[in-house]
């Protein structure tokens, strides 16, 4: 099968650099472990560049020497020397310098020391590890941060780290396989009460581990699953996602190769797009239980599918052939048309199908905020030495602080850069370097076919006690006849939900153009408003010149009820008294229509109800479904007041009756010339 195919590729923002206490450094060297750990063992890492490998390596070293810091005399480990011993992070550092014991030289003695801290220090005779110094950072805890059920979690997770570490100390701690056995015995006495399906997941790989997952326990454990594909705490998408990788790597050692398959295909459903899955145990897990299962699923060497793709811009069917030895390889096709496809598969084998449709939304007003404040400004900087290209300059600040009761730890600054315009590199790099660090790194995407670029900065932590703000120029190479606007987006790299986003453009004030919006589709409003026409310069022919030219739809006499006024846009609500000239729209006299315009518009169009006019425009500006069209007054629609009959006795207005009636006579006897 080839259920495996997380692409390498999207994991390089995993390989980030590990740095600040005891828990923030294992926070930020787990994700470049399992990383390497995974791309290792898939044997993805041409996708990323064999130097990428190294350049992890020496990350992973960077976070091991910095973790020794925080070790005790006592040879475990805490977030500061001068806070207690944590069991809990004691046991994950056994856990994960484990893993990293086959990527970098890492001291026996760590290892094996922090292991025996745990078994003469936190082992109850009963086998319970207990826990007397929590972690502050609760969320890199995972699923165990719930207290529901904690003994036998955190037995679990502690007699899981020892099994990692079991090659590695057996031989320096002769009591490490009673102390096993009896966390082992704990747990299989009390797992058949369990609730949860997290515990019941960790719980269950624990007891996989020993060989005693089979009968009622075992019952117990499947029966925990929903729809036998994960093992769900309720409106906890990254406990789910943990708990699910511990209940694969027990079925993986139960050699359950039946049960694999969906559990595999469900966890691969849920990946963030851009790799990693939002929390340290989410993350950790998951590759773990995936490099795992990519090394125990039988050999399918007969794996052979030829699948073809019928996409509706292509004139002939897209095909691939998926094999076992490239099994892992993601494929991916791209279509820009809204139709369906056809797949065909033959051949022997499984796989999965991933679409991701990219749409864009109507905006819900401000931007909303979670764990974050943001503030964005431009400026202009007019003193400053240009880059040769450049056209003009801004400096972009940028101020954020986190919501939290503590600093928020390896969060993204993810900012869309205007239309024409580029960060300035040598101004990121002072922020990257020097006594004075305030970035981690940064990284510059360059997308040509939008003319935009995206610039990614990572940030070690983010205070919660006051603004962090950068700085740094802008400049624009082209200008444009419309600048869109550019977005800079905050989050948290562990937790996604933790997120702001404010929008930046150097002529308004919240960053976001004027836009139009029907039925959740909007268009852009920032073109230029109509203009009304001197009647003294207006000439019958002009009339039926401009409303003959190509592109004029519709030509209407109209009559304005009523005015529908919002913050973002107009709406003029008008009786068709006299169709002139019949468009598109199958609009009968006497039937209404709403006509659309840009508040800022509001004072060019100086509408008045009860009036008639004379109005045409564009077959660009109808709007929406034909049984719904909306008409757009923009700078090509002509909108003329056409004097009642009273008003057109005046003096002041016979000769624009006139003209007027005459227009309504050719157009409607002769219409347009030809």
């Amino acid at each position: 099968m080839a259920e495996d195919a997380i692409d390498g590729q999207r994991l390089k923002h995993l390989i980030v650099t590990p740095g600040g206490c005891g828990e923030q450094n294992m926070i930020g060297m787990t994700p470049t472990v399992i990383a390497v750990h995974y791309l290792d063992h898939s044997e993805q890492w041409e996708k990323l560049g064999i130097d990428k490998r190294q350049e992890a390596l020496d990350l992973i070293k960077k976070g091991y020497t910095t973790q020794l810091t925080y070790r005790h005399p006592n040879k475990a480990f805490a977030a500061y020397q001068s806070r207690k011993s944590s069991t809990w992070l004691t046991a994950y550092v056994v856990k994960v310098f484990s893993v990293a014991t086959n990527l970098i030289a890492i001291d026996s003695e760590v290892i094996c020391g922090a292991v025996k801290w745990l078994i003469l220090e936190k082992q109850r005779p009963d086998g319970v590890f207990q826990e007397d110094s929590p972690v502050g950072q609760l969320q890199m805890t995972g699923g165990l941060n719930d207290a529901e059920e904690k003994d036998v979690s955190l037995t679990a997770f502690v007699l899981i780290a020892l099994q990692e570490a079991k090659d590695i100390c057996e031989g320096q701690i002769n009591s490490l396989g009673g102390s096993i056995n009896k966390a082992g015995d704990f747990i299989e006495a009390h797992y058949m009460n369990l609730k949860r399906p997290y515990a019941v997941a960790i719980a269950g790989y624990a007891l996989a581990q020993l060989g005693k997952l089979e009968g009622p326990l075992l019952d117990t454990f499947l029966k925990a699953a929903t729809d036998k594909n994960h093992w769900e705490e309720p409106e906890q998408r990254l406990y789910t996602i943990e708990a699910t990788s511990y209940a694969l790597l027990a079925l993986l050692l139960l050699k359950d190769f039946d049960s694999v398959p969906p559990v595999v295909r469900w966890l691969n459903e849920q990946r963030y797009y851009g790799g990693g899955y939002g929390s340290t145990q989410a993350t950790f897990m998951v590759f773990q239980a995936l490099a795992q299962y990519q090394r125990d699923v039988p050999d399918h060497e007969d794996l052979n599918l030829d699948v073809s793709i019928n996409l509706p811009s292509r004139s002939s069917a897209v095909t691939h052939r998926i094999l076992w030895e490239s099994a892992s390889l993601l494929r991916s096709e791209t279509t820009t048309e809204n139709e369906d496809f056809t797949l065909t598969a033959k051949g022997k084998g499984q796989g999965t199908l991933s679409v991701v449709t990219m749409y864009q939304a109507k905006s819900k007003g401000k931007a909303s905020c979670n764990k974050f404040s943001l503030k964005v400004n431009l400026r202009p900087a007019p003193e400053v030495k240009k880059p040769q290209e450049a056209t003009r300059s801004m400096y972009l600040d940028i101020c954020t602080r986190y919501l939290g009761d503590h600093d928020a730890t390896m969060s993204i600054l993810d900012i869309s850069m205007m239309t024409g315009f580029a960060p300035d590199t040598a101004d990121l790099k002072k922020l990257a370097s020097g006594t004075d660090t305030y970035i981690s790194k940064f990284e510059l995407e360059n997308k040509p076919s939008s003319n935009k670029n995206t610039l990614i900065i990572y940030l070690d932590d983010i205070s919660h006690d006051q603004e962090d703000c950068i700085s740094f120029k802008v400049h624009q190479f082209f200008k444009v006849g419309l600048i869109q606007p550019g977005a800079v987006k905050v989050y948290s790299y562990y937790n996604l939900d933790e997120t702001c986003t404010q929008f930046y453009h150097p002529e308004k004030e919240d960053g976001l153009l004027s836009k139009l919006c029907h039925n959740e589709i909007c268009r852009c409003a920032e073109e230029n408003c109509f203009m009304h026409h001197s009647e003294d310069q207006v000439t019958p022919d002009d009339r039926v010149d401009k409303a003959c030219e190509p592109g004029v739809d519709y030509v209407y006499k109209t009559l304005l009820l009523r005015k529908e006024l919002s913050d973002d846009y107009d709406e003029y609500i008008m009786v068709i008294k006299l169709i002139i000239k019949s468009g598109t729209d199958e609009v009968q006299p006497e039937q209404e229509r709403r006509f659309i315009s840009p508040i800022k518009c509001r004072a060019a169009l100086k509408l008045q109800e009860g009036k008639h006019y004379l109005i045409w425009g564009l077959s660009s500006d109808l709007w929406g479904e034909k049984s719904n069209i909306k008409y757009i007054i923009g700078k090509d629609t002509w909108v003329e007041l056409w004097p009642e009959a009273d008003e057109c006795q005046d003096d002041e207005n016979k000769k624009l009756c006139r003209d007027l009636a005459s227009f309504r006579e050719s157009m409607v006897v002769f219409g347009c010339p030809n």
